[in-house]
This record gives structure tokens, sequence and C-alpha cells, in this order.
């Protein structure tokens, strides 16, 4: 256990909140608005709060699992309950997911590039220099990009609500009505099913033994879902105030229209330049990310000592998997979809299962003199 941290890095809470919180806030730049306003009309901020608390309950579950196994990640939990083949198998399923995530996450910020500011670059070229820069953040490890999502996150954050509060001249607060949209139970049904949208906290499961223990785990886990809550839910609510759920649901991205929105004189007007590099850094930290995770699973599935020689592989694996959409309705409505609206039942259904056949079968973590390892 020892060699592994050693070789992941370390780092602490605040650090694990920045890379879990980025992961999951980023969606916010894409069409994640759009798409939400769409489903649940003007009660999608209130949807968005039900996705949060039963991303807090399933982060309990998770909790719980890990918590029985001590100093283990979850990868060698699923060997120890499972056995090392089907353990193996599994974390070779969560690994091309994180691939195929990142694949399309890059892919939806191509094709927005492309929609806002570069319309005639070949996705190919943007997506192979995404990739490159990628890399290179992934060679220097986790902790490499702990502390690359330590530095920016701050900043992202602030740039976010900076939009929203000078975009306010625009809110209109009967936009709002009818309050609950297309209706309660659409609500509710909707804002369970986008629970996927928080699903990325389960990362900290992989991670656990580059942080503290359980405790920081506990901590990030907590906090970033709160803080991507009150983030989502603000963002929806003032693209609805500011351009009505019918205006809303037609923008590609709905953060960038709102800082186009802007204007107070000829001086200070359209800072998309604030969105533009809150958007492009917290796009590249989320695609780093699931990139280095998918990278490290694979590793640790085959024991292989060290993720450096597996990054070009890996970063081909991507650049094709990236370029496999047509276009951007087919990243939407195929892709994004999927990883929004149902990798939930994937994600947190399988820790979830995991934990009920280890109370079943009463496995735990390993004692060491006397001592739970």
């Amino acid at each position: 256990m020892t060699t592994i941290r050693n070789r992941e890095g370390a780092f602490g809470t605040y650090e694990a909140i920045c890379i879990t919180s980025t992961l999951m806030i980023t969606k916010i730049f894409y069409t994640s608005i759009s798409v939400i306003i769409d489903i649940e009309g003007t009660s999608g901020w209130i949807g968005t709060i039900v996705s949060c608390l039963t991303t807090l309950v399933m982060f309990s579950l998770i909790y719980m699992l890990m918590k029985r196994f001590p100093n283990k990640d979850i990868t060698q939990i699923f060997e120890a309950v499972l056995g090392r083949f089907s353990g193996k198998v599994l974390s070779l399923v969560f690994s091309a997911y994180l691939l195929f995530y990142a694949a399309s996450s890059l892919r939806e910020f191509v094709e927005m590039i492309k929609a806002y500011n570069l319309p005639y670059s070949p996705p190919s070229l943007l997506v192979f220099a995404f990739i490159a820069v990628c890399a290179i953040v992934a060679y220097y490890g986790l902790e490499g990009i702990a502390r690359i999502s330590g530095i920016f996150f701050i900043p992202v954050i602030v740039a976010l609500f900076v939009i929203l509060l000078l975009a306010s001249p625009n809110y209109n607060i009967n936009y709002m009505k009818p309050y609950l949209g297309y209706g309660l139970k659409e609500t509710v049904v909707t804002g369970l099913l986008r629970c996927s949208a928080y699903d990325e906290v389960v990362i900290l499961a992989f991670m656990i033994n580059s942080m503290h223990g359980l405790k920081t785990f506990k901590r990030a886990g907590y906090s970033s879902i709160i803080i991507t809550g009150i983030t989502f839910s603000s963002n929806l609510l003032c693209n609805v105030l500011a351009f009505t759920y019918t205006g809303g649901r037609e923008n590609l991205s709905g953060l960038f229209e709102l800082s186009r929105a802007i204007y107070f004189n000829r001086f200070v007007q359209r800072l998309e330049s604030i969105f533009l590099f809150a958007w492009v850094i917290s796009s590249l930290v989320s695609v780093a990310i699931a990139f280095y995770l998918s990278i490290n699973i694979y590793t640790k599935a085959f024991r292989i000592p060290g993720h450096r020689p597996l990054i070009f592989p890996f970063s081909f694996l991507l650049f094709m998997v990236a370029l496999i959409p047509k276009n951007m309705s087919e990243v939407v409505q195929l892709n994004i979809h999927f990883i929004r609206q149902y990798s939930c039942f994937f994600i947190y259904l399988v820790p979830v299962m995991i934990l009920f056949i280890a109370v079943i079968f009463r496995k735990r973590g390993d004692i060491v003199h006397g001592k739970k390892n």
C-alpha cells in the first residue's frame, strides 16, 4: 500500500474537493443547462437539488463500503469481494468508462469551440492539441493534477459567479413561472435520473490511497457534492431568469450566452473572455483527471508498476474514441445523454451491490494485530 501511495503521490482535503468539484462542475459550461431546461422547464433548478440529495444518499452508501475495507481503494475491494478475476474485469469496465467519459467530454468541448470560436478548424486538429496537453498533465501523475486543480478551482468558481452577478440586470423574476415547470412528478423523476450529473464523486474511491484516509474521503465527497449542487442550481435558475425556459432550452451553452448578454456600457459588455478562461481550464483539468484515472485503474488491474508507459497508447485510444461521433447532435444525443442521465445505474449501483454482497457474505478488511487493516 505504501508503494501505491508513493507512486501516485499524496494530497489533502482541499485538493480532493477541487479535483472532484472541477470534474462535476465543468459540464455546466456545456449543453447540460439547455438539456435540463428542455426536460424540466422552469423547475430545472429544483430538479438538480433532487439530484444532489440523491447523490448524497448514494455517496453515504459508498462511504459505508470504503469504511468496511479501510486502507483499500475500490479496485482492491472489488477483488476482495468478488475474487481476483471478477474484480479485475469490473475494474477494466470502469477504466473503459472513464476513457469514454474523457473522450465524450473532449468532443463536446471541441464541438462547442468550433461553434463559438473556431468554426473552420478541423475537429481532429483541436482534439489532437487538447490530448497533447492532457498527456503532459497526466505524465506528472495524480498529485500534479491535484495541485493544478487546487490552483485553478477558486478562479473558475469566482469567474462563474461573476458572470451570474454581472448578468443580473437581464433577470426577470416572472420568468420562473410556472414554478414547478412541467409538473412535480416530472421534476422529481428527472432529478433522480440526472443524479448521474454528480456521479463523478465516485472517483474519490479510486484515489483514496492518495488521500489522508476515510475522513478526507468523507469530507471531500460531501463538500464537493454540495458545492456542485449550489453551482448547478444557481446557474439553472439564472438562465431561466435571463432567457425564459423557451429561450434557455435553445441555447447551445447557456452560460456562454449569459456572458454575451452582459452589458453595462460600451466599455463593459460581452465578457466572454471570463467565460473562456474558466471553460478551457476546467475542461482541460476534467479531461486530464478522467484520462489519468482510466490509465491508473488499468495499471492496478494488471499490476503494472507506473502509468507513464501507457500514456501514449491511451492517448491514441482517446483520440480515436473522441472522433467516433459524426457531429454535435450525435455527441449530445448518444454519448452525453448516456453519461449524464443513465450512467448512475452503473456508477452508483455497482459499489452499492458490492456493499450488499460484502454484508451478506460477511466480508470486510483484513485483521492485522487485532485491528482492522
